[in-house]
């Protein structure tokens, strides 16, 4: 099928010779904006910026869509059985057309290649796809859109379109055809009063046909409109020409063809091979999306990352292809010497490479500009333009209309350049890094490929950080990689080991810090005090004692210098060297302002943690709101964003509490601990609540406030439980019940209780924890409060069902059901559900039990609550039947322990594995349930869980006896007869004794 898509004019669309009409002047901006990109992606944000500028409708991305249905229905053709050229994918939508097919790709496809021509003399040939080029033209481009990206390509493409005519011109004056040329380009001055090659090309023109008083004219008008305007005069090509016709030189010489560079220049310094980096490497050889054979390419990043290797080896590579000369240009922003070269100095530097006499070079920046760019419109040169300071001091070095390749690096993101595509340049990859060390100390020197991994780490994988090391390990025979690892690994030690006799990591981090403003130092400073991985604009904030809109100002600038990262959107970190540079210690001044930074920031974690868990936990423990912040918090409209928050800040919280904990702010460790209770419980983060929940406990109580003291023994049970440390947490819970019991207050002395009847019921002592439970029912009554009434019934369900009053247990869930219902808690709504469904379980109502559990794993809470959905899944798999479906019900079993054993819960990880046993019991497979019901008495002894011990000694022997072990069998049946007469479990010592008196009646 035969596309063309016309943009150089109003913006059509033709399908196999026919019109398509586009609708709206939005559908045919969505056409253009996709057409000058045609085969690259378009991000949505760059389409919502080019169809509406900076003031979007309600939902743009619903309006791209129909834009982008209606334009590929359209390419279809009338049938609309063609392929589809408008791809989405998640964040952009491509047209998937040849560029050729897009007119103004053509027109600078055809210009380009006449310009090729052009420079190898081939005129006639040049001459004839000019002409073509400029006859795709029908009026302005995008004409009849609005908006400022449409403007600007607009602009661009006029410019484009006189730098062909300026070239058909020039062939044209070289082939004669004076008269032809004078009345077009006096309309073309016109229109372009101030050009002095349009000015050029006329006085030549008119000096052709034999009129030298228009041609001398000519120069006098654009004089006198630079003068008047700028205030300046013509530059020096234009009145080298207007002095040799002044002196009636012959026009042969003015219009002969510049010889073909002999001896072109070559500064390219030598480097070492480049390791990696071929994908950066394929981005700068890619032509530009435009078409046009100019190429301007900028590459920043952080110092140190390889920036100049990188140019300097793709000049290298492709200097075949620029003939004219390879140039490598030091702009010196981060020199330790010198300050940044102006543009003034560097355009001289870059002429005279060149060829161009210092005495001949002009004084003005306008007129070496001037000369700069005539000098390279007739060469094709690889020019790389090293550490540029902004884009002030580039601007000015960029070429006109040239075939050159300008490769520009730089530690800032330099924007504001037109026509310039930017590449980021990253940290090696850990394979690229290591090859790279290894390469440069030597394949004898690094024989343990561990090692080798260990120090690039321990080098933030930069690669002049991995060249330092690896130089440090050359110079100094004596040395392995291990001792070059201790030595790295020294704290605060880091940055004085990556040196060597030249150059040192930490000043290569120096000369990028002092180029910051004050304000900004000392922000960098402070900023690289957060304690954890990468933070939010808020805890920066908090740092910095600065206000959103100026932090964030700060934030955006040290993002362009390189010296932060920002690995998702709005959240910060530090390359590892680099924050460890900002910490360097300063003054007594300086460190005791980074100390009160820090509490800042601790402050702040603490009063927005309390302030989440108050949002997701209202009623968790009946307190009062948390007071009023005296921190910029950020604002959660739901208990999910609360929650996303303080999983993104989790990192960050447990290092605010144990460096509250460990420095003097006991307090503040104390109030964390209580705050993220809810949090880390529900997320499975037992190990790291008890080492918050202990000292709180301490704490509190050493302070005389009980009721923060019970609080504190309550959640340190809890996270003890979770972790099936079943002794230290019931002598929590007895000393919460006891100190409890002292304050007159029902909702201490319930939680405590609450509390011990988990333990026991863990513990398998029902009857104890039903009585616990029934305690804290009593207490909970008195407040009247649903959720924490709701609760106490669930934990008797519970409690009932393992007694086997199943009767009981349903009036227990349902009762709770409708409480967390009313109240508004999916969490524990669920966990009532999972419930319910073991009852129905164990009462052989098998079809019940999995049509609950499916609705709970089809939850989107579910995925919320790990330890919820675990259970899910091994109470899915107990309804199974596993002689006819063992993988399936096995796989389940599988993922939930995996979910057990990264939570730290052995006690359902013990269940687990013995359900697993029940169902190779269940196939026939006596061997594999033999061990996993050993690996689940192994657990349930380890954490005193004695009712789970009990099953899994009556099934381990049941199953050995089977197998013939009949010495082992025998061991563990009478042990479990005994266990089951102490904790009064007789069902399961019935079984048990049934199962010896079974085993020993052959020997009777």
């Amino acid at each position: 099928m035969d596309y063309e898509i016309l943009v150089l004019g109003p913006v059509e669309l033709w399908v196999n010779g026919r019109s398509e009409p586009l609708g709206t002047a939005k559908e045919r901006t969505m056409a253009a904006a996709l057409a000058v990109d045609a085969g690259r992606p378009v991000t949505i944000d760059t389409l919502i910026h080019r169809l509406w500028d900076d003031a979007p409708p309600g939902k743009p991305r619903a309006s791209l869509h129909a834009y982008a249905a209606r334009i590929r229905r359209r390419l279809r053709g009338p049938d609309g059985d063609g392929p589809d050229h408008v791809v989405q994918r998640a964040h952009s939508y491509t047209l998937t057309v040849d560029p050729g097919q897009v007119d103004s790709h053509r027109f600078q496809s055809l210009s380009a290649e006449a310009r090729a021509l052009s420079d190898s003399g081939d005129d006639t040939r040049a001459l004839a796809l000019l002409r073509r080029a400029e006859r795709l033209w029908r009026g302005d481009p995008l004409a009849g859109l609005s908006g400022l990206w449409a403007e600007s390509v607009r602009t661009n493409l006029i410019e484009k379109r006189l730098a062909t005519t300026l070239t058909r011109t020039g062939i044209e004056l070289r082939m004669g055809h004076y008269a032809e040329l004078a009345p077009d380009l006096a309309t073309l001055f016109e229109q372009y009063p101030t050009d002095e090659t349009v000015a050029g090309h006329l006085m030549m023109a008119t000096y052709g046909c034999g009129r030298l008083a228009d041609a001398l004219r000519a120069y006098d008008t654009v004089r006198h409109r630079l003068s008047e305007r700028f205030g300046s005069d013509p530059g020096e090509a234009l009145t080298r020409l207007y002095r040799h016709i002044l002196n009636r030189a012959p026009l042969s010489e003015l219009l002969s063809r510049p010889e073909p560079a002999a001896g072109a220049p070559n500064s390219l310094p030598r480097q070492g091979e480049m390791v990696g980096r071929e994908r950066e490497m394929s981005a700068l050889q890619t032509p530009p999306t435009d078409g046009a054979v100019i190429a301007l390419q900028t590459i920043s990043g952080m110092a140190g990352v390889g920036k100049t290797h990188l140019a300097l080896a793709a000049a290298h590579r492709f200097a075949g292809q620029y003939p004219d000369g390879q140039i490598h240009l030091d702009l010196g922003a981060h020199s330790r010497d010198r300050r940044p070269q102006p543009p003034e100095s560097a355009l001289g530097a870059l002429l005279r490479a060149f060829g161009v006499p210092a005495a001949s070079l002009p004084s003005d920046l306008g007129e070496l500009v001037s000369l700069w760019r005539t000098l390279l419109s007739t060469r094709r040169a690889v020019i790389v333009l090293d550490d540029a300071a902004d884009s002030e001091q580039v601007r000015p070095l960029l070429p006109g209309s040239s075939s050159s390749l300008v490769i520009i690096t730089s530690r800032r993101r330099l924007t504001g350049l037109p026509g310039v595509r930017s590449l980021f340049l990253d940290v090696l990859p850990t394979q690229d890094a290591s090859r790279l060390f290894r390469q440069l100390a030597g394949e004898d020197r690094t024989p343990d490929p561990a090692d080798v991994t260990e120090i690039v780490h321990l080098c933030g994988y930069l690669p002049l950080a991995v060249e330092i090391a690896a130089g440090r390990l050359v110079s100094r025979p004596s040395w392995t990689t291990s001792h070059l690892i201790k030595r790295l690994s020294r704290e605060h030690g880091r940055l004085s080991e990556i040196r060597d006799g030249y150059r040192e990591i930490a000043g290569v981090f120096e000369m990028s810090f002092a180029t910051l403003p004050p304000d900004q130092r000392t922000a960098f400073r402070k900023l690289s005090l957060h304690l954890g991985q990468d933070f939010d604009l808020y805890a920066a904030a908090a740092l910095t004692a600065l206000q959103l809109g100026s932090v964030e100002r700060i934030l955006e600038a040290l993002l362009d210098a390189h010296l932060i990262q920002e690995p998702s959107p709005d959240r910060y970190r530090f390359h590892d060297l680099i924050g460890e540079y900002a910490r360097t210690p300063g003054s007594t001044d300086e460190q005791e302002d980074r100390r009160l930074a820090v509490h800042r920031l601790i402050d702040f974690y603490v009063q927005a943690a309390e302030q989440a868990d108050w949002t997701i936990h209202p009623r968790r423990w009946p307190d009062e709101p948390p007071p009023a912040p005296t921190s910029l918090l950020p604002e959660w409209p739901d208990a999910a964003a609360a929650t996303h928050w303080l999983t993104q800040e989790l990192a960050a919280l447990l290092s605010a509490e144990q460096y509250a904990r460990t420095n003097g702010l006991a307090h503040q460790a104390g109030r964390l601990a209580r705050a993220l209770a809810g949090f880390l419980d529900a997320a499975g983060y037992w190990s790291a609540a008890r080492r918050m929940h202990e000292p709180a406990a301490l704490y509190w109580r050493g302070t005389g406030d009980a009721r923060a003291a019970t609080r504190a023994l309550v959640d340190l049970g809890a996270a003890l439980t979770r972790s099936s440390d079943y002794e230290p947490a019931l002598a929590a819970g007895i000393s919460a019940m006891e100190l409890a019991d002292t304050l007159d207050d029902p909702v201490a002395e319930a939680e405590a209780r609450h509390l011990l009847g988990v333990i026991h019921w863990n513990l398998g002592s029902f009857e104890d924890a039903l009585s616990f439970q029934n305690q804290a029912l009593e207490r909970r009554l008195k407040s009247g409060d649903d959720l924490q009434l709701s609760k106490s019934r669930n934990n008797l369900g519970i409690t009932h069902l393992y007694m086997g009053n199943y009767v009981e247990a349903l009036e227990c869930f349902a009762s709770a059901l409708s409480g967390f219902r009313r109240a508004g808690d999916v969490q524990e709504e669920l966990k009532v559900l999972n419930n319910m469904a073991d009852l129905h379980s164990w009462t052989g109502d098998q079809e019940s039990s999995r049509r609950l559990l499916k609705k709970v794993l089809n939850s989107p809470h579910a995925a919320a609550n790990p330890l919820t959905r675990a259970t899910s899944q091994v109470n899915l798999a107990n309804t199974m039947n596993t002689t006819e479906d063992l993988y399936g019900a096995l796989d389940l079993y599988r993922d939930a322990l995996l979910t057990f054993n990264r939570l730290g819960d052995r006690r359902n990880a013990s269940i687990t594995l013995h359900r697993m046993g029940l169902a190779f019991e269940a196939a026939g497979n006596d061997h594999q349930a033999a061990t996993h019901h050993e690996l689940a008495l192994d657990l349930a002894t380890g954490i005193g869980a004695a009712h789970d011990r009990l099953q899994a000694l009556c099934r381990l022997g049941a199953a050995e006896r089977r197998l013939g072990r009949n010495r082992l069998a025998l061991t563990h049946l009478t042990e479990a007869v005994d266990l089951a007469d102490r904790i009064g479990a007789a069902e399961e010592g019935a079984q048990a004794q049934a199962a010896l008196t079974a085993l020993r009646a052959p020997f009777d």
